[in-house]
């Protein structure tokens, strides 16, 4: 298999199967569409247009429409509307490569992670037990069944 074939077969998946992003909702399906709308507006010189909040069609440099990108089920399906739409793909690739991951980060906001040292953990470790402790119910005493 030569590579212009390997390349030739992975645009046509693409174009056949959509590229998944991991999405998790509608709303971020619509702020992943917006961004796209934004980036293609902002860095290309491809008149965009969102069309229904979910669809985005984008001209080519003779002001034809030229393609329709939609996003969903998570998954953006890129149709073409005319045979000469590579530098349209790629826009669309280099955006999904590099903006990708921020555009998410955006949405769902930034989850802090930190790795806690052994002693921390031992003492938090500590504190959640004692807490239990203090919590089960103490024997009962002989000064309970006074009232008797």
């Amino acid at each position: 298999m030569s590579n212009d074939d390997f390349i030739t077969g992975s645009i046509r998946t693409i174009l056949l199967n959509g590229i998944n992003l991991y999405l998790e909702s509608e709303e971020e399906e619509q702020h992943y569409i917006i961004k796209l709308f934004e980036y293609l507006d902002v860095e290309t010189e491809f008149p965009t247009y969102l069309r229904k909040g979910h669809i985005l069609e984008i001209e080519n440099l003779t002001m034809q429409v030229a393609v329709e990108i939609m996003i969903t089920n998570s998954t953006l399906y890129f149709v073409p509307y005319i045979n000469d739409v590579f530098d349209i793909f790629t826009e669309i690739l280099k955006f999904i490569a590099h903006k990708h991951q921020a555009v998410i980060t955006e949405f769902r906001g930034a989850e802090s992670m930190t790795i806690e040292s052994l002693k921390e953990l031992k003492k938090v470790q500590n504190e959640k037990t004692d807490e239990i402790k203090k919590t089960e119910e103490e024997p009962s005493s002989d000064d309970d069944f006074e009232w008797i």
